[in-house]
């Protein structure tokens, strides 16, 4: 178990992967640089074949928040047109207000490597899981989140997007709201997994207890 940081025990591993926080407090305090780099530490240690690091980061915070909300408005409006009502654009405004910090996901193919786009973006996908796994590990609130306007020019202008490169969504991180719970409860694994063996493919059981 050596790749284990230091006085973990391997079920703290799986309880943290088994249980996340609750999303970050509005208003609550963003994560220092410490933190940070902790953090995004952790993200570059994702599957990555061929070693490309195909992937980069923007941290988002303090005043970078309205700039941000403006950015997704603008977005919005050049998708819908300008005659949606406040209601409309308060509500894409506060998605970059929701946490006192943001990590967006910017996939980063590259270009002329044999290794396939596809699996690029796999890897840079990978990265917002260890960001939210991170943070938490770190006792802060931490979810991954998305609009329907990250593909719009005002948006990938604001975070600097090449003609290649893929916005995925962005991690909200800061102060977490309540005690630490289960997100979601664990599937039958049974509908979800096959094993296969000498015969044709059967569902996988899990042992009780």
């Amino acid at each position: 178990m050596s790749g284990l940081p230091a006085g973990t025990a391997p079920d703290e591993l799986l309880t943290l992967l088994g249980s996340r926080r609750s999303g970050p407090d509005r208003d609550g305090t963003a994560p220092d640089d410490v933190q940070l780099a902790a953090i995004l530490a952790a993200a570059t240690t994702v599957p990555d074949h061929g070693g490309l690091r195909p992937w980069r980061f923007v941290v988002v915070r303090a005043e970078g928040r309205q700039r941000f909300g403006d950015a997704l408005v603008a977005g919005l409006v050049g998708e819908r047109g300008p005659d949606l009502p406040g209601s409309v654009l308060a509500k894409m405004r506060g998605k970059a207000l929701a946490a006192p910090a943001q990590i967006v996901l910017i996939a980063s193919p590259r270009a002329g490597s044999n290794v396939p786009v596809w699996e690029q973006v796999a890897s840079a996908s990978c990265t917002g899981f260890a960001v939210v796994l991170a943070a938490t590990a770190l006792g802060l609130g931490a979810v991954w989140k998305s609009a329907a306007v990250l593909h719009t020019d005002p948006v990938r202008a604001f975070f600097g997007a090449g003609a290649d490169e893929q916005l995925l969504g962005w991690i909200n991180v800061g102060t977490a709201v309540g005690e630490g719970v289960a997100d979601r409860p664990v599937p039958e694994l049974g509908e979800l997994v096959t094993v296969v063996e000498a015969g044709p493919a059967e569902p996988f059981v899990a042992p009780e207890g």
